[in-house]
């Protein structure tokens, strides 16, 4: 991967960050049946799993990062 590659997927994780902090401040509840990050509901599938508090698509990308030790 070259440094422009580099910096354009920064440079995505930080806008993707900045919605998600945009979005939180629109949604003034979240409940256990909505994402914690993007407010979007969460399957009732996955809903019944104890501790989920993110749709897939974004509990995927968490994990990403925290192995990536960004969070």
């Amino acid at each position: 991967m070259s440094k422009h590659e580099d910096d354009a997927q920064l440079i995505e994780m930080a806008m993707r960050e900045l919605a998600i902090i945009e979005e939180r401040k629109k949604t003034p509840k979240i409940t256990m049946s909505h994402c914690e990050d993007c407010g979007d509901e969460i399957p009732k599938k996955r809903q019944a799993i104890k501790g989920i508090t993110r749709c897939f698509e974004c509990q995927d990308y968490y994990e990403k990062q925290k192995k990536r030790g960004l969070l």
